[in-house]
């Protein structure tokens, strides 16, 4: 009975290693990295695409980890395609935070401009962090409309994520200042 027990208990474990071998983070470029809002969402990587789909119900997809705010301060830039009609929009959603460890508390949310069904955009959000903040995750999120049960697994792609920093100092004045007679 005990050797019964073991093979349970071993295949329990395997199938617990390829759960979370399966639920980890995704990685796209600079670094980001993004896992599920939820585990019912589905997520294929293919080379620097993430492909995602969502269930019916409030709005789900994708998050990054937590990412302290630079001293020069930031954007963020991505690409996100919506190709199913079941989704009645896809946005990005800044989430700012007091601490960058642990599960803080968010303070503040900021959304982008919502992307249609059919639609392919260039998302670039300039961070403009509140003053008592210390981190921020980014949200790639959609609905789906009310009378679907779910989007299609491959209705979202989110491509060429950049996070870059504002380090880069103002342009020196280009006119000169002519003394008047």
């Amino acid at each position: 009975m005990s050797l019964l027990f073991n093979g349970a208990v071993r295949r329990l474990a395997l199938a617990i290693a390829l759960l979370l071998a399966a639920a980890g983070p995704a990685a796209a470029d600079d670094d980001v990295r993004f896992r599920r809002t939820t585990p019912r969402a589905p997520l294929q990587v293919a080379g620097d695409e993430l492909v995602f789909g969502v269930p019916a119900g409030r709005a789900w997809g994708l998050e990054s980890q937590l990412i302290r705010i630079g001293r020069g301060g930031a954007s963020v830039a991505l690409d996100l395609a919506v190709s199913d009609p079941a989704i009645s929009e896809g946005f990005v959603r800044i989430a700012w935070y007091t601490r960058d460890v642990g599960r803080p508390r968010q303070i503040l949310t900021e959304d982008a401009p919502a992307v249609q069904s059919g639609v392919e955009r260039r998302i670039v959000v300039r961070l403009d962090p509140p003053d008592d903040a210390v981190a921020f995750r980014v949200r790639v999120l959609a609905r789906v409309i009310a009378v679907a049960a779910a989007s299609r697994e491959d209705a979202l792609t989110v491509a060429r994520v950049r996070l870059d920093p504002f380090d880069h100092p103002r342009p020196a004045l280009t006119r000169l200042l002519v003394d008047q007679p």
